[in-house]
């Protein structure tokens, strides 16, 4: 099978394409091949937003987007390479929540500040 891309020229070819006219910038360019790619390759998808959400690049949910799995699937797709899942939620979010909780258990609000 003869290759469409010649890895030598692959700067000619990603100006030729732009130039062409059907993408503004070299950026959308490489974006829309990264999308085909991923699209056609569930594992390497998989791979990648796991890889992302690792670096703290991304949420859990966009993680969850990018790898095109339901949020409990992702998780474990991360415990299975033993990424530690974080939380999402601003440290303010969580200690309301913490306040409520403990409001609702004891009837009154602690001083959780």
């Amino acid at each position: 099978m003869t290759r469409i891309i010649d890895l030598a020229l692959l700067e000619d070819e990603l100006t030729a394409v732009v130039q062409a006219g059907d993408y503004t910038s070299r950026e959308e360019a490489i974006g829309h091949a990264l999308e085909v790619l991923l699209a056609a390759n569930p594992p390497l998808r998989i791979n990648t937003a796991v890889e992302l959400y690792r670096l703290g690049k991304v949420t859990l949910t966009r993680a969850a987007e990018i790898a095109g799995l339901e949020l409990e699937a992702l998780k474990e797709q991360l415990a299975k390479r033993a990424v530690p899942i974080l939380v999402d939620e601003p440290s303010e979010e969580v200690r309301a929540g913490a306040e409520l909780i403990h409001h609702q258990r004891t009837g009154r609000y602690s001083a959780l500040e």
